[in-house]
C-alpha cells in the first residue's frame, strides 16, 4: 500500500470537507518553504487585490507549490494556531487539487500521538472509525483549489453544473486561469457541531483568514509531478546527519556488499506500521547486507518537531539501524521519488541495482536481497 499526500493522515480516510472526501496518503512533494516574505515565484503574476492585506512581513511563510503553479503566503501566527497547507493530491475524479486545512492541535495533536503509539494490531476499523469521528470535528478544510482543464471546466458548466459542483466544495469561485487550467477556489462553510467555544472562535479566525490568503496567492508555471519512481544510477555524494546526530557519508555503502535504503516518512502509516519488521530483519541480515533509513519529511536542524516525532516512531519500532535524514545533497534522489515508502538497492560502489519497490513490502525486499546474493 502507497500512501499520498500529507504529515497529518496517517492511514485512514478523512471527510472533514463539504461534499467531498480525500484518500490519505503520503505523495512526495517538494514544495520550497521560506520565511521570507513578498518573495514571487518564477515570473509569478498576482493574483488578487494584495492592496487590502497587511500582513507583517516578517512573519510569513512563502511556499511555492510549482506542482499545482501557486505560490502561497501564510502567517506563522495562523500556522501556530493549526492552518496547514497540505501537500497537492488529486481528488476522487482524478483532477489536480491543494488544500488549506485547519487542526486545532490540543486535541488533534493528541489524536495522532494516539495512533502513531497504537500497535498495529490494536488498529483496528473500529479504532480508525472512531479517530475518523474525532477528527472530522476538531480538522476542517478552510481552503480548496481545483484544476480543470479548459475542457473540463467548459463542458461543466454547458451541461448546467454549478461551480460548487464541478470542486466538490461549497463557496466556490472561479479564481484564475494558468498554464490552460481553470482554477476553482472554494472557502467552505463548515460543521462546527461539537467543537467549543474557544475552538469554534479560533476555526472561524483561521477560516476568515484565507480571504488574506487568496489575496496574496500568485501564479508560476505548473511542473506537475511524475506517477513513475525514477532513481538515480548511483547514489550522490552527500554529507548528513542521521537520527542521532552522527555524521553520515555516501561511503557507508562501501561497508557491505548491498544495502537496503528505506525511503520513509513520519506522515505514512505504511512507514510507520512497516518500521517493526525492518528492525527485526536489520538485526537477523547476513553479515554483506545491511539496511540504512532515509527520512524524506524532516526540514533541516531547526525541524525539532518531525525530529522528535521520527525519533520516537524508530524508538518504539526497535528500528536502531542507522536513520539519515534527507538533506540538499539528496534533492536530486528525491525528485524522483513520487510515494512513500519507496525502498531499492545499492551496492558497495553505490551503484542502484535492480528496481524499487514502491509500497511496503517486506517480502518483496527480502526476496530480492536473496535473489541478488545468490547471483553473486
Amino acid at each position: 500500500m502507497i500512501l499520498k499526500v500529507s504529515k497529518k493522515m496517517i492511514t485512514i480516510m478523512l471527510t472533514v470537507c463539504m461534499g467531498i472526501s480525500m484518500l490519505a496518503g503520503c505523495k512526495s512533494a517538494d514544495g520550497g518553504k521560506s520565511v521570507e516574505a513578498g518573495k514571487n515565484a518564477d515570473d509569478g503574476k498576482s493574483v488578487g487585490d494584495a492592496k487590502s492585506v497587511n500582513q507583517s512581513e516578517s512573519d510569513i511563510v512563502v511556499t511555492d507549490v510549482k506542482e499545482r503553479g501557486l505560490s502561497f503566503s501564510i502567517s506563522q501566527e495562523y500556522i501556530d494556531k493549526g492552518v496547514e497547507l497540505e501537500s497537492y493530491n488529486e481528488n476522487l475524479n482524478g483532477q489536480p487539487i491543494i488544500s488549506i486545512y485547519y487542526y486545532y492541535k490540543p486535541i488533534t495533536d493528541k489524536l495522532f500521538s494516539e495512533m502513531i503509539d497504537m500497535k498495529p494490531e490494536d488498529r483496528t476499523k473500529e479504532v480508525e472509525d472512531a479517530f475518523n469521528k474525532k477528527m472530522a470535528v476538531h480538522s476542517k478544510c478552510i481552503m480548496n483549489i481545483v484544476l480543470l482543464t479548459e475542457d473540463e471546466y467548459k463542458q461543466g458548466t454547458d451541461s448546467g453544473k454549478s461551480l460548487d459542483d464541478l470542486s466538490g466544495f461549497n463557496n466556490t469561485e472561479k479564481f484564475g486561469e494558468n498554464d490552460k487550467y481553470i482554477y476553482l477556489l472554494s472557502i467552505p462553510t463548515n460543521d462546527t457541531e461539537g467543537m467549543s467555544e474557544e475552538e469554534k472562535l479560533q476555526y472561524e479566525e483561521c477560516r476568515n483568514y484565507m480571504t488574506t490568503v487568496k489575496e496574496n496567492l500568485k501564479f508560476m508555471p505548473i511542473q506537475f509531478e511524475s506517477n513513475d519512481t525514477v532513481l538515480l544510477p548511483k547514489m550522490p555524494a552527500f554529507t548528513a546527519k542521521d537520527l542521532n546526530g552522527n555524521t553520515v557519508t555516501e561511503s557507508i555503502f562501501a561497508k557491505k556488499d548491498l544495502t537496503v535504503v528505506n525511503i520513509w516518512g513520519t506522515f505514512c502509516g505504511p512507514c510507520i506500521e512497516e518500521m517493526p519488521e525492518l528492525g527485526k530483519w536489520a538485526k537477523s541480515m547476513p553479515d554483506n547486507v545491511q539496511i540504512v533509513g532515509l527520512v524524506s519529511d524532516i526540514d533541516g536542524d531547526s525541524d525539532k518537531k518531525y525530529h522528535d516525532l521520527a525519533v520516537d516512531i524508530v524508538t518504539k519500532a526497535n528500528a536502531d539501524f542507522t536513520q539519515i535524514i534527507a538533506n540538499d545533497d539528496f534533492k536530486d534522489l528525491m525528485s524522483g521519488i513520487v510515494g512513500v515508502p519507496t525502498t531499492f538497492f545499492v551496492d558497495k560502489e553505490g551503484n542502484v541495482v535492480g528496481d524499487p519497490i514502491v509500497g511496503d513490502d517486506i517480502e518483496g525486499y527480502k526476496k530480492f536481497v536473496e535473489e541478488y546474493l545468490n547471483e553473486q
